[in-house]
């Protein structure tokens, strides 16, 4: 060992190493970025070289950093740079018009506005704004404002025009245009793959490299050492690479490219992968590859998520599903055959069904073992049957379950599922007693990227509001903790790099105010993040 590498001492405080063969101890030992001791203060001493950089945590307690197994920094980057409409900043239509208004005012005539955020079932009038709306503020810039699920969105009339959008516009596939009941005017809302009629342009590469800092930075805030990002485009991931050639990544991140998105038709970046023979895993410690994202419905509050029984109040309201078998499955299947895993983001019934009948096809076609082995993942995974859950577990499959949504989302699911439907959402209880791994994520921008938030919710399962959604399905403490920290690890195939605290794993962890073991389940999302370490680095401090 050379006696001149970094040491950095952790006393006087809680260590919950989340790792069964590592007693919770009172100090921690970092040397040149990966944990090196755990023990006592004594213990940890011993094996100093010379004199470590001490940090008194004075009671605090550490925990292995955060992983966010499914998130969206490089959308979160550019809704930084947009009008933030959500809840509670904006609690109205007025209040979403007026913040568009203070933008109009300081943007030339003629470009664009972009908003973000705004979840139509918080806002007192519990309904979208319309394009006449937006239209009362911006005569002369069109405005594209989108809702809190990035699965629809309301343009003007400046929006529509520019974009050719009319009476007469069809629906396009895995898409719909809302109209006005009385005249058949689109009413500017645009939901799923009706938003690619909009002709907004690109952000620029300067814009989008300062949105990927300041996303960057609330990921370090949060706590959060390794993110998955779930839908990466071609400009995202080179951005990616720039930050991390030039060591300004705070966290690790595993990319995962487009596939099948909001009901495309096309193969996405999966002849991309295939062509530079790209294979999961491929990369380094702070960026790697994961696989391809397939998208294959829409959002419970948005009314587009694909159920079995109809929304409440609606007739042949069962949401979109935006392919078919006979279109999804050769695209999984080539991708399993070519060492590519696949995520793929399925919130009701019909989705997860046929999420894990493209993923039986590609066993089918391979081996199951070789499916097993993958690590292959169902996004969300909010409706599903105990058929569908025997099934995950038997092709070995990991469920990404966006705890957040219950917390941030669960009111508006009870108004367009039922409470008794709403109840059966997220069965983690179910989930985790029958062996499948279940990982925990916000989906972030759609929910706060707090994983203790995620926890609270996992926990206790209720919404903003304070109702509670099916009680006998909730978590326990430990159990949300490692749903963020060493199953996020497996997810990755890296639960041998991090997600826990033992000698010889990378030294992420964060110091947090309070012990998540010790305080009441109502006070987990009060918890404060105090700092955040990646590889030995402090990249955070409050």
């Amino acid at each position: 060992m050379d006696k001149d590498e970094n040491e950095l001492l952790l006393e006087n405080g809680r260590i919950l190493t989340l790792d069964p063969a590592c007693h919770d101890t009172d100090a921690m030992l970092v040397r040149s970025g990966r944990v090196d001791c755990v023990g006592s203060r004594e213990e940890a001493i011993s094996r100093c070289y010379c004199k470590p950089e001490v940090i008194d945590l004075e009671g605090r307690t550490v925990v292995p950093g955060f992983v966010e197994s499914h998130m969206h920094p490089s959308i979160l980057a550019t809704t930084l740079l947009d009008v933030d409409c959500a809840y509670p900043r904006a609690k109205s239509v007025a209040e979403i018009v007026g913040k568009i208004a203070e933008r109009v005012k300081v943007t030339p005539k003629g470009e664009w506005v972009r908003g973000w955020g705004y979840d139509d079932s918080k806002l007192e009038e519990r309904a979208h704004p319309t394009r006449w709306d937006l239209d009362r503020v911006s005569p002369d810039n069109p405005v594209y404002v989108r809702r809190t699920c990035a699965h629809m969105g309301v343009a003007n009339s400046a929006a529509l025009k520019i974009s050719g959008v009319t009476a007469d516009t069809p629906d396009p596939e895995g898409g719909r245009i809302d109209r006005d009941p009385a005249t058949g005017e689109p009413t500017g809302l645009l939901m799923d793959r009706a938003q690619d009629l909009i002709a907004i342009p690109p952000y620029t590469d300067e814009e989008v490299e300062r949105g990927f800092i300041l996303a960057l930075r609330k990921l370090s805030q949060w706590g959060i050492t390794t993110v998955h990002d779930m839908l990466v485009d071609r400009a995202a991931f080179a951005t990616y690479q720039r930050l991390a050639g030039s060591h300004r990544l705070p966290a690790r991140v595993r990319v995962w490219l487009e596939g099948v998105t909001f009901g495309s038709r096309d193969a996405g970046l999966i002849p991309f992968a295939l062509g530079l023979g790209l294979r999961s895993g491929y990369g380094n410690e702070m960026l790697k590859f994961m696989g391809m994202k397939f998208i294959l419905d829409g959002s419970i509050g948005g009314r587009s998520a694909a159920v079995a029984e109809d929304y409440v109040g609606g007739k042949d309201d069962k949401g979109i599903l935006y392919v078919e078998r006979d279109e999804l499955s050769p695209l999984v299947t080539e991708c399993v055959k070519n060492g590519l895993r696949v995520s793929i983001h399925g919130i009701g019934e019909r989705a997860i069904e046929l999420a894990i009948s493209s993923l039986e096809d590609a066993a089918g076609e391979v081996s199951i073992e070789t499916v097993r082995t993958m690590r292959n993942r169902i996004d969300h995974c909010v409706l599903p049957t105990q058929d569908h859950l025997r099934r995950i577990k038997d092709l070995g499959l990991v469920v990404e379950s966006s705890t957040s949504f219950m917390y941030a989302l669960g009111d508006s699911w009870i108004s367009n599922l039922g409470y008794e439907r709403a109840c059966r959402t997220f069965p983690i209880r179910t989930t985790i007693d029958m062996g499948i791994p279940m990982a925990g994520n916000s989906d972030s921008p759609v929910c706060d990227g707090s994983p203790l938030l995620g926890m609270y919710a996992a926990v206790t399962r209720k919404t903003s509001s304070g109702q509670s959604l099916g009680t006998s399905e909730g978590t326990t403490v430990d159990e949300a903790l490692l749903s963020y920290t060493t199953v996020g690890a497996y997810a990755g195939c890296e639960e041998d790099l991090y997600g826990k605290l033992s000698p010889g794993s990378f030294a992420d962890f964060v110091i947090l105010s309070d012990n998540p073991r010790s305080v009441p389940p109502e006070h987990l999302k009060d918890i404060e993040v105090e700092m955040t370490f990646v590889g030995g680095t402090r990249v955070y401090s409050k």
